[in-house]
């Protein structure tokens, strides 16, 4: 059986729990203070809408406020259809979770309508009038919503910006990584597998854009400001792309005869490249502009060397297949470089700074 391990102090996670925890309290004692019937949905609601930053908060409330006024007013209309008998209450419920569903599948913010309609159908208690219900319900998952968000603001504050940041910095962590592997494998001929890392970059990419997401809902409502450029996930991206042309190109190993012409140039080029996805990390992560590591001599020995291979002996006794390969590693390698540089240059945007792109 596979065990669970967790990080020994994670500073973001102590954070957050930290968070929940004082907003749970403030939102028990609200509701305790204001006498409400059924005041633990304003707790229940801050427990479902915090997340990670401000922003990603902020549209779980929205979404959750949403579906609530949505779902309140779908049950509203069920406890008015049926009556007190079991099969009226069973048709009603059907058909108002059947239509709230419906609703939901067409706009995903609304997913909690069906839920809040159902809830207030089967836990009305027997007299209570309708519209009290309801409107008891919304001040609930208000109190709880808005609890949460300014929990967010306020205690600890998480912007969404520090975790597009964090998160892109990681991922190029994980690049890098993959980089320094590619490099060894052209030098040695090793046969190394990069699928599995490939298909992890996908997720950590995805998270980034949805960081962005929450970072442009706190600056159009005012929580905060950033000066993110929308194309630094898709810069990373196209990054992703290019590692997994390297990764094909080197999917059988090169032949002897390739790696003694090709493998230190295309090493050195490799690890040059890897130097410069750290350089983008640390400058993420310091808010500063990007250190660039020249690597014009790096191509222009490898671009010599691959020249050179094209009119060998070597070169032009290679089958169809493997030559397919080692100019698919040429051309990979020119575009990790130029999208690298488009990474770097955003960087660069978002901390202020320009750059001489002549220099790379």
């Amino acid at each position: 059986m596979r065990r669970l391990t967790f990080p020994a102090y994670d500073v973001p996670a102590f954070k957050q729990m930290f968070r929940v925890a004082a907003a749970c309290a403030i939102a028990f004692a609200a509701y305790k203070m204001l006498g409400l019937t059924q005041g633990y949905w304003a707790v229940f609601t801050v427990l479902i809408v915090m997340q990670g930053s401000l922003g990603g908060t902020l549209g779980a409330a929205f979404d959750r406020m949403l579906g609530t006024l949505v779902g309140a007013g779908l049950g509203a209309v069920g406890a008015l259809l049926h009556g007190d008998g079991a099969v009226g209450t069973g048709a009603a419920l059907v058909l108002v979770t059947g239509l709230g569903t419906y609703l939901a599948t067409l706009r995903p913010q609304l997913k909690i309508a069906p839920v809040t309609a159902s809830i207030m159908m089967l836990t009305m208690p027997r007299g209570t009038p309708i519209a009290d219900f309801v409107v008891d319900r919304i001040v609930e998952i208000t109190l709880g919503g808005g609890i949460g968000v300014a929990a967010m603001a306020l205690i600890l504050p998480a912007s969404s910006q520090a975790m597009v940041t964090r998160r892109a910095a990681e991922a190029l962590d994980r690049m890098h990584g993959m980089i320094r592997q590619m490099a060894d494998a052209v030098a040695s001929g090793e046969a190394v597998s990069f699928a599995e890392p490939l298909v992890a970059l996908r997720p950590a990419l995805a998270s980034i854009e949805q960081a962005l997401k929450d970072a442009d809902r706190e600056h159009a409502t005012w929580l905060s400001r950033h000066a993110i450029p929308p194309a630094i996930p898709r810069t990373l991206w196209r990054l992703r792309s290019d590692l997994v042309l390297v990764a094909r190109a080197l999917d059988p190993p090169f032949p002897d005869a390739v790696r003694a012409m090709l493998g230190t140039a295309g090493a050195d080029l490799l690890r040059l490249i890897g130097d410069d996805v750290v350089a983008c990390a640390a400058a993420l992560r310091a808010g500063k502009p990007v250190v660039r590591t020249s690597i014009i001599p790096a191509r222009t020995t490898f671009g010599g060397a691959f020249a050179a291979f094209r009119t060998s002996a070597e070169g032009n006794a290679l089958t169809l297949d493997v030559a397919g390969h080692v100019f698919g590693l040429s051309f990979a390698l020119d575009e990790l470089v130029s999208d690298l540089s488009d990474v770097a240059d955003r960087i660069d945007e978002m901390n202020g700074a320009t750059h001489d792109p002549r220099s790379r």
